[in-house]
């Protein structure tokens, strides 16, 4: 959290909004780290569009270098050719046009660096709730009240950052990538019984325990179903009904288990998960919670939605997997919603945003 200040001014002078100097901070990462992928994605296009985009890695752990980060993101994530650059403790050295924070530690970083004409912070989910109650969460909410403008991922976020803490904010859609995530040669058997469940238990907003006690009343009323397990490898389990452990799936695994099962179940207890959508373009009808941070994204005909306690998600399982009728609903109408999303439109929604501020900080600076 201790940076001292850069200090010195902006170039505002030289500002060119179609070939912005625009500057990500994120923390040091692995291969599969989803929150990554979609700041390289949106990074990747901001560099085909035209601006000169740049990476600091803060307090790395993985890497040794900035080559040996920039080999990752190109091997693992999405192609990109810009500069990365690694830093700890010490405030760096760096100006440009826009800088833009990733995670609550990033702030701090992005606050001490004076050397830049507009501040962004690009969320992705409301990270307080991360945290019991106390010192961290405290810290982390902190930084919402930063002088940053705020590009969220999804309307939830986009009020919550704008009507709560008072921040210029914008929304963007988490997309997916329709050459992976689609309905496939039609060859693809779907299933009559089977449930494809996002298990990544080890983040505990998504909530898995829930779904667990949910197939265990499924079990208890004879419902036939067996169930996909995927996201995270769970090893043997003690419990009474067929499935399989997926553990993490490459995309176009994941896209031909979406295509076989009979109903997806993906869980967020804060932001919603990009996996809804892509189970939506594979035709999958999907079930999530009935809460705000999902309701506010998907209109009703989407997906269905389910009582946050082990009875309501037993009940809209086993709803789903005996209405064939109401599966067809659910599939038509996601599949229309996802029909107009692509991650180069999100990127193009950030990239207006980013020159917008930008635009108006060097307004501002000239009075």
């Amino acid at each position: 959290m201790s940076y001292e200040p850069s200090g010195g001014y902006p170039p505002v002078e030289s500002t060119n909004l179609s070939r912005l100097r625009i500057t990500w901070i994120v923390p040091d990462f692995m291969p599969g780290a989803g929150g990554h992928m979609t700041i390289f994605r949106i990074a990747s296009y901001l560099e085909r569009f035209g601006h000169e985009v740049r990476f600091l890695v803060q307090n790395p752990s993985v890497h040794k270098t900035g080559a040996a980060a920039l080999e990752t993101i190109n091997k693992h994530f999405q192609p990109f050719s810009g500069v990365v650059e690694l830093f700890r403790d010490t405030t760096p050295d760096a100006e440009g046009d826009a800088l833009i924070a990733t995670d609550r530690f990033t702030c701090y970083a992005v606050k001490a660096m004076d050397r830049f004409t507009r501040k962004f912070y690009f969320v992705q989910d409301y990270e307080p709730a991360f945290y019991p109650a106390g010192t961290e969460a405290l810290l982390t909410e902190a930084t919402y009240h930063f002088d940053f403008d705020c590009l969220c991922a999804g309307d939830w976020l986009h009020r919550r950052m704008s009507e709560q803490f008072g921040r210029w904010s914008m929304s963007w859609p988490l997309a997916y990538d329709a050459s992976i995530y689609n309905l496939g040669s039609g060859t693809s058997r779907r299933h009559h019984n089977k449930i494809a469940l996002y298990a990544r238990y080890v983040t505990p907003r998504r909530a898995v325990e829930l779904a667990f006690m949910a197939l265990e009343i499924l079990k208890k009323r004879n419902v036939d179903f067996e169930v996909d397990f995927f996201g995270w490898q769970l090893g043997k389990l003690s419990v009474d009904f067929s499935y399989r452990d997926h553990g993490i799936l490459k995309g176009e695994e994941l896209a031909q288990l979406y295509r076989e099962a009979t109903v997806g179940v993906v869980f967020s207890a804060t932001n919603h998960s990009l996996v809804n959508k892509e189970m939506m373009a594979c035709g999958l009808p999907v079930i999530d919670l009935d809460l705000d941070t999902v309701r506010s994204i998907f209109p009703e005909n989407t997906m269905a939605f389910a009582v946050p306690t082990p009875e309501g998600i037993a009940g809209q399982i086993e709803r789903l997997l005996t209405q064939p009728q109401e599966r067809e609903r659910l599939r038509n109408g996601g599949l229309a919603y996802v029909s107009d999303l692509s991650w180069e439109k999100s990127a193009r929604l950030v990239e207006a945003a980013i020159q917008q501020r930008v635009s108006h900080a060097v307004q501002q600076g000239a009075k």
